[in-house]
């Protein structure tokens, strides 16, 4: 079955927002079994569309598109897939009657332009969609399902759940597609390879194994895929109970592959709480965290201390250490890591001070630079990076995920 996305929207093509409708849509399908051959992004432009249409249609099952289904002039896909299909757009009543009750509801007038949302190109069904004012539209054509999807992500992802998933699933017979990840730390990927070789040949039938590699870190992906769950479940846990044993004390989860899943685990199950006080991360690392549900039986808050002064009053660094080292340096990063466990009452505190960019820091730091520190009740860790070529936003990324990449190794001293 050859599957196909398509993005619209020339300011995808222009940079000036990333295209996570794309990667939102595969994950999806390939939850049900259904494995993406490409995606690709054009302008919003009708002869790019219908020229998309001509090119693909012929040799896709599904075509997906996301993008130019809004009120604006400039969102042209229904009359050029209607231009593809050689057929006309009509008003359907139930989107109409839909648009009319819900403007009379919030007490709005329904304008032309709203009301134009109601036009389906004839061949076409509409996928209601409650959350915004254009539907989708599911079309029939020769062999190939075309799907057309708001670009708006928040009603493209409640159109992929509630019409999209379950449309599809009726009408292919599909295999189950299952992932296990594990998660390997403080093993360079290819003495990783080497050592899993041996294992890696010897895979049970319908499995394949990628590498993900990150910073400090490689995910190892196992995927099955067949009709009996069960039983693709069973091989899996047969294979991860062999590669245990190889991997030893670099393994930290058999079940899980992001580092703040793993040790929110890991701090629940020792019964300890952390806090955490930013300075160039921003608050990433507490998004990081409380990304997780359930961490709030973990994790109390944070105190971005962006400012020298907001180091000094709220997280308790004295005015003495920032004059003597500069705000860039262990001894503050570690009164951080001290101080916001104080404050908040934690058993761990984590701290993070450096240079994001893209200019010097005010103590004339270089950019890349910043300092860690961990603190519990009876010992405390320090470290110094230099990330000198990432951008601000990747940096400040890289710098989250390290640090809990460095609390798990802290609370795991044994690993």
């Amino acid at each position: 079955m050859k599957i196909r996305i398509i993005t619209i929207g020339n300011e995808i093509l222009f940079g000036q927002i990333v295209d996570s409708n794309s990667a939102y849509i595969a994950q999806k399908l390939n939850q049900i079994g259904l494995e993406v051959d490409e995606i690709r992004s054009i302008p919003d432009d009708p002869e790019s569309i219908k020229e998309t249409l001509h090119r693909l249609q012929p040799e896709s099952d599904v075509l997906i598109l996301s993008g130019g289904l809004g009120p604006t002039k400039d969102d042209l896909t229904k009359k050029a897939l209607c231009d593809f299909l050689k057929t006309d757009l009509v008003t359907d009543e139930s989107v109409l009657n839909d648009l009319e009750e819900r403007f009379k509801k919030n007490k709005r007038i329904l304008n032309g332009l709203n009301r134009d949302q109601a036009l389906m190109p004839r061949l076409s069904t509409a996928l209601p969609n409650p959350l915004g004012t254009a539907p989708g539209i599911w079309t029939e054509y020769e062999k190939t399902i075309i799907i057309n999807l708001p670009g708006v992500p928040f009603e493209m992802k409640n159109l992929v759940k509630t019409e999209v998933i379950p449309r599809l699933q009726k009408k292919f017979d599909l295999p189950y597609v299952i992932h296990r990840f594990l998660s390997v730390s403080n093993f360079p990927e290819s003495d990783l390879s080497i050592l899993l070789e041996e294992w890696e040949d010897h895979l049970a039938e319908n499995l394949q194994l990628a590498y993900l590699p990150e910073r400090g870190k490689v995910k190892l992906r196992i995927t099955a895929k067949g009709k009996d769950k069960f039983k693709l479940e069973e091989k899996i846990e047969s294979e991860v109970q062999k590669v245990i044993p190889l991997l030893g004390n670099h393994l930290d989860s058999i079940t899980k592959a992001k580092t703040e899943e793993i040790l929110g685990d890991r701090l629940r199950e020792l019964d300890l709480t952390i806090s955490t006080a930013e300075s160039c991360t921003g608050g990433m690392i507490a998004q990081l965290i409380t990304s997780v549900p359930g961490c709030s039986d973990y994790y109390k808050g944070s105190i971005v201390s962006y400012a020298r002064s907001v180091k000094e009053k709220m997280v308790g660094v004295s005015q003495e250490t920032i004059d003597s080292f500069t705000v860039v340096s262990e001894e503050v990063a570690l009164e951080m890591a001290k101080g916001v466990r104080e404050k908040l009452e934690t058993d761990l505190g984590i701290s993070t001070t450096g240079v994001a960019g893209p200019s010097l820091g005010e103590d004339g730091k270089e950019v890349g630079t910043v300092w860690m520190a961990i603190a519990d009740e009876k010992k405390t860790w320090t470290k110094k990076y230099f990330f000198p070529y990432l951008e601000r936003e990747d940096f400040i990324s890289q710098t989250s995920k390290t640090a809990l990449q460095n609390v798990l190794k802290f609370i795991s001293p044994n690993d």
